[in-house]
């Protein structure tokens, strides 16, 4: 008794979602798990209600019982794969399926996204409290593995994985699946490949293979990456990231054609993505086909508006095609909707920027060059806090408007603060040849790229020789040309903690190192460094 007590008293503080088409199946499993102990229980009747639900708080369902059919719409299995995709659910979240019928079609029909358990129906109280016992049991270890991963202790996280597949060889799979991506988050793409191999020698899971072809194209062999995710698209069409990953090589090469091809794949199987949406838009854009780029802009834009986390593409992406369609004030609209929507010092100058693109093509010269003297104005105290994508905008439209100096700056700055992001340097060259600087903008890629390299390895120099107050000054004067690059920054926290701990506390130093780990993390949120040199400060105050 004390024992169930205990189990039901754990179950009280974990949240619940129940999935399920059929009002009198709610009721009734709804029941069955308020007597098993459960008291915080959402309910949704179809797909797109738990997607929405699990939308609003990632991470907040510790269980979820879903019935496999929802009804039109997507199946259960089609939603764990999406909710998956999404990163809505974490490693310690339990899924069980309830269904009448346990088909091998269903078993077997997506290895990667295969739930923690199944219940058949009549589903009876012990059976559930049984299976919900076993499955918090196995999940515990997920549980601080997922904490560890959250909160970006990655050896921390790689510690727990390994202890646990030798107390749990039953849940291998999923922990090898964590290894592997800790191994990438390290930059030790050695490690993860050789996960990778052990998988797909003892079967043929998608995820592995897509984690090969992710490798691939770290390593600059996209056309063997290529070659890879068309196959896994062809063997395994429902796993929708190898399609997401095949689009943006396409992306890179651009071979639009290609990029929409796939994506529209993509959209038919799950089409309840923004980003993928998105990615259509512009694939479609490209290619001049403006009523699949209208459409697919649309339901971006009406995706995205259920979510938190607002974004300008589909608003800026929409506004293009409808100033192609020479629906001049539609697109101006538009802009002037986005600027309200979000509420941004970001957001308003794309929008201004991408007016002054209407203008131009509607033949308003007055309006585009009183738009442009407008942007100027408001970035005259520089453009620190904007994301690569809105400055690279900026670019674009100064370009057009033929203010060449401005662009190059811009796209200088960009580069220098993004040396190590070939996508965003190829974009930078297109910008400086829709400006008819083809051959002097590559130039200033390159060196812009190499300012960085030899600041990262000046700095660098002068740590290991123990010139730290040098090293230190000279970081401080390659901050003023960028201040948005991550490892420029990190570097500067470095070497700024290691004069703490060789020569003890100082306020301005502190201050200094804790600015740049900020600054990088908000930058590059996945930056593993960050948490390892926060770390490192905390331990000295």
């Amino acid at each position: 008794m004390a024992a169930e007590d205990s189990y039901k008293n754990d179950l009280i503080n974990r949240t619940f979602l129940l999935i399920e088409d059929f009002e009198a199946m709610r009721g009734i499993l709804r029941d069955l798990l308020r007597r098993c102990g459960a008291r915080r229980i959402d309910i949704a009747a179809n797909a797109k209600e738990a997607l929405s639900l699990m939308r609003r708080g990632k991470f907040d369902v510790d269980v979820v019982l879903c019935d496999y059919h929802l009804g039109p719409g997507k199946n259960g299995q089609q939603l764990l794969a999406e909710a998956r995709h999404e990163g809505l659910i974490s490693a310690s979240t339990i899924w069980i399926m309830v269904t009448a019928e346990k088909t091998a079609e269903m078993v077997m029909g997506a290895i990667e996204h295969q739930p923690d358990d199944y219940l058949l129906k009549p589903v009876t109280e012990a059976a559930l409290q049984n299976r919900l016992a076993k499955l918090i049991k196995r999940k515990a270890a997920l549980t601080e593995i997922a904490t560890a991963m959250r909160a970006r202790e990655y050896g921390k996280a790689l510690d727990l994985c390994k202890k646990r597949i030798e107390q749990d060889p039953g849940n291998q799979m999923e922990i090898m699946r964590l290894q592997a991506e800790l191994f990438l988050l390290l930059d030790q793409p050695e490690q993860a490949r050789q996960i990778f191999y052990r998988i797909l020698a003892r079967r043929d899971i998608p995820w592995a293979r897509l984690g090969l072809a992710k490798l691939l194209i770290h390593e600059c062999d996209t056309e063997q990456a290529r070659e890879l995710l068309e196959c896994l698209i062809d063997d395994t069409p429902n796993y929708l990231e190898s399609y997401d990953l095949l689009a943006q090589i396409y992306r890179r090469q651009g071979a639009w054609q290609d990029m929409q091809r796939v994506l529209s794949k993509a959209v038919e199987i799950s089409p309840n993505s923004a980003q993928r949406q998105n990615a259509l838009g512009e694939s479609a854009f490209r290619c001049e086909n403006l009523g699949l780029a209208e459409t697919a802009f649309q339901r971006a834009l009406k995706l995205s508006a259920q979510s938190s986390l607002k974004v300008a593409t589909p608003y800026l992406g929409l506004a293009r095609v409808y100033s192609a369609q020479n629906k001049t004030a539609d697109a101006l609209g538009l802009l002037t909707r986005l600027t309200a929507d979000l509420e941004s010092d970001e957001a308003g100058l794309q929008a201004k920027a991408e007016e002054v693109r209407v203008y131009q093509r509607a033949g308003n010269m007055e309006a585009a060059i009183a738009a442009t003297k407008t942007i100027s104005a408001r970035i005259e105290g520089g453009n620190q806090n904007l994301s690569p994508p809105a400055t690279l905008d900026l670019a674009e439209t100064f370009m057009l408007m033929g203010h060449r100096e401005t662009a190059s700056k811009l796209l200088q700055f960009v580069i220098r603060n993004n040396h190590e992001d070939s996508e965003l340097a190829l974009r930078a060259q297109d910008i400086f040849e829709k400006g008819s600087m083809s051959g002097e903008g590559r130039k200033l890629v390159q060196s812009s790229r190499q300012q960085a390299i030899d600041a990262m390895t000046q700095g660098g120099e002068l740590a290991s020789q123990g010139k730290l107050e040098e090293a230190l000054a000279y970081l401080n004067h390659a901050k003023t040309l960028m201040p948005r690059n991550p490892r420029l920054l990190l570097n500067h926290s470095h070497v700024a903690i290691s004069l703490l701990q060789k020569n003890g506390w100082r306020h301005d130093l502190e201050t200094a190192a804790r600015r740049s780990i900020t600054t990088a993390r908000q930058v590059s949120p996945g930056e593993k460094r960050c948490g390892e040199l926060l770390a490192k400060l905390e331990a000295l105050r």
